[in-house]
């Protein structure tokens, strides 16, 4: 009897202790705000532009920072780069997983796009494929694409200059649509582009924080399906055909022998992965993999370019001294190429200080915690959704330059902030594949308008200068709203030569 007795009781004296240990750690949670029950800090969360508020409370509560969600949902501001180094990158195990979206994923089907996908066998696979298809020596290759691309948008610039958004974006879309699939694009009427545009106005919806109800409360999920069911039919139908259409393409030009260089062509020809269990399963990889690196790398690109020429019209003195460097380096004999990178460094820290001063993402994508962990005595429970807050980051400016202004200079001390690339593209095993690609991009687009245009504000009838307010969007990628801007030739002689560099390369770029 005595034995049956402590059978019984043993294991709940085990059971009952787990409790009280687990109870003294939820006591030991990050601080935050006050919440209130059920719905948390539901209420604290702004709809427009949240990283504001959340850098607000770094002051307040520090560099981690808890928010308690709906319905028990544990949410985690990482307000500080070292933080994220030692959570994402020596914790990866815990820190590499995705929050599942109730639209993103259950209903629009967004979750085998890399960025979305959960930390799966599919997802190994795509990032052991892209660091391969994405590495330094293989964007290297694509050098002369990039520079004839940059020429054909200095010709643009040259011939409208006023619809300059207009011309940043077919020329990203150029790079991203010729470096995955090799297709030619002659205007932005290109049905790819059209595509693609619609598409990341789907997703960068579907991933906004508390965007949708559902989000918040999962158990909406249906009622959301049936409710706005055309408007998810056709937003599922517009992703998949931004997928499908030019990774098609790519196949039918494989099979009749007329395939050019592409990222796409070189996986679907190269497949020499033992992991994959049929021919079906490498291709869907492969196309979601191709899409991700499409989708997420015309906006991103593009934010950094039109931050950076707002940051060339507010600040004449900045971009002077940039145009100097590329007169003295390059000379005024020819336009700068990927190969004066390393000898430009003032337009390389013009080009980091642009990044750094209004980040393209200013909170990174969630991640999800898949086990309990205890960092300092903080307990953060399993589940919990983790937030770098980029914008907190890039206002730690760095030393005696203040974080609000516009100063490449620090990034020539000889003490400099971090390079804003380390965390704008992500970290840990989460860093963004297209990084490098996209750097590199950024740099020859700037260095050429640096080269052969004046980008000023626009004048008002006195012709005096018109003070810019800055404003950036709120989504997932921030770009500079109602931003108008003057860009003119520094001198017939540029005029020429962006001329004549654009007409060598025109009829096989378009």
């Amino acid at each position: 009897m005595a034995n049956s007795s402590l059978s019984i009781i043993l294991p709940l004296l085990g059971v009952a202790c787990w409790l009280m240990l687990r109870s003294k750690r939820f006591n030991r949670l990050p601080p935050g705000p006050p919440s209130w029950p059920l719905i948390g800090n539901l209420f604290r969360l702004p709809a427009k532009h949240p990283w504001l508020r959340f850098t607000e409370w770094k002051e307040t509560y520090g560099r981690l920072v808890y928010l308690h969600g709906p319905l028990g949902v544990s949410i985690l501001l990482l307000n500080d780069v070292e933080l994220v180094a030692e959570l994402f990158e020596k914790r990866p195990g815990i820190y590499s997983d995705r929050p599942r979206f109730t639209i993103a994923g259950d209903l629009l089907e967004l979750d085998k796009l890399m960025p979305l996908r959960m930390h799966d066998h599919g997802w190994k696979l795509q990032r052991k494929l892209s660091r391969t298809a994405m590495s330094l020596d293989a964007v290297k290759k694509y050098h002369p694409l990039l520079e004839d691309i940059a020429a054909l948008l200095g010709e643009s610039l040259r011939e409208d200059p006023d619809a300059f958004e207009h011309h940043t974006r077919l020329a990203i879309s150029r790079v991203i649509l010729a470096v995955t699939y090799r297709i030619p694009v002659a205007t932005s009427n290109n049905e790819h582009v059209v595509l693609a545009e619609e598409a990341m106005k789907v997703i960068s919806k579907a991933t906004n924080p508390g965007a949708y109800l559902a989000d918040l409360f999962p158990i909406l999920k249906q009622p959301h399906a049936l409710w706005f069911r055309n408007e998810i039919q056709r937003d599922k139908r517009i992703v998949q055909d931004s997928l499908n259409k030019p990774f098609d393409h790519v196949k039918k030009e494989i099979a009749e022998g007329s395939a050019l260089p592409s990222l796409a062509k070189k996986l679907l020809v190269h497949e020499d992965d033992k992991e994959f269990v049929d021919r079906h399963e490498y291709e869907d990889t492969v196309k979601w993999l191709t899409g991700s690196l499409y989708l997420a790398g015309v906006e991103t690109v593009n934010a950094v370019v039109l931050t950076t020429l707002l940051a060339m019209a507010m600040n004449p003195d900045k971009q002077a001294r940039a145009q100097e460097e590329i007169d003295t380096v390059v000379g005024t004999h020819r336009v700068p190429t990927l190969g004066d990178k390393g000898s430009l460094p003032y337009v390389e820290a013009f080009i980091k200080e642009s990044t750094r001063w209004q980040p393209p993402v200013p909170l990174s994508l969630g991640r999800q915690t898949s086990r309990d962990d205890v960092w300092e005595g903080y307990f953060i429970p399993a589940g919990t959704i983790v937030f770098p807050n980029i914008w907190a980051i890039s206002r730690d400016g760095g030393g005696k330059y203040p974080a609000k202004e516009f100063l490449p200079e620090r990034f020539l001390d000889s003490d400099p902030p971090l390079d804003p690339n380390s965390y704008t593209f992500g970290s840990g095993r989460r860093i963004c594949p297209g990084n490098i690609l996209a750097e590199h991009s950024v740099f020859i687009f700037v260095a050429s308008i640096l080269a052969a245009f004046d980008v000023s504000p626009e004048t008002d009838d006195n012709g005096n200068p018109i003070a810019y307010n800055p404003q950036f969007s709120s989504g997932l990628i921030s770009f500079p709203e109602d931003f108008k801007c003057k860009i003119q030739l520094r001198s017939a002689e540029r005029g020429v030569q962006v001329r004549d560099r654009a007409a060598a390369v025109a009829s096989y770029i378009t």
